[in-house]
């Protein structure tokens, strides 16, 4: 199976005082006990970094470089990708989803990925199946 990891689960886990700590790095074992496949993008990662950097300080970014990249498989959003979200993103008219989720809706469409591991409502909102 591949799992979609976004932002939200990746700072529960590299976080301990996010809400959603205990139960991302559960989910996260179990995951990679049973040898599933862990793809995000390159977006998800450049929030993910940014967000750790500004809340916890470089050290996280680091520990999330040397223990969470090696295993994750990174999909690149190219001009392509990007422009057809950024379209999306317009035409939608919703202001709360970032043209993070939407390339990262654009992948779980295109990219035969199973599930997300997010604690995003949109996610959740736009049909895709959680990791549980």
């Amino acid at each position: 199976m591949s799992i979609f990891i976004d932002t939200c689960a990746f700072i529960a886990l590299v976080n301990s005082d996010d809400e959603y700590n205990f139960i991302a790095a559960d989910l996260f074992k179990k995951a990679a006990e049973a040898d599933e496949k862990f793809f995000s993008s390159n977006y998800v990662l450049l929030e993910t970094i940014f967000l750790l950097q500004r809340e916890i300080g470089l050290s996280a970014v680091n520990d999330f470089r040397k223990l969470m990249l090696p295993i994750i498989n990174i999909i690149w959003v190219d001009e392509k990708i990007h422009n057809d979200c950024l379209n999306n993103l317009i035409a939608a008219e919703k202001r709360k989803i970032s043209l993070t989720d939407y390339s990262s809706f654009y992948i779980l469409d295109n990219y035969k990925i199973d599930m997300v591991f997010s604690f995003d409502k949109h996610f959740k909102e736009k049909g895709y199946k959680f990791l549980e």
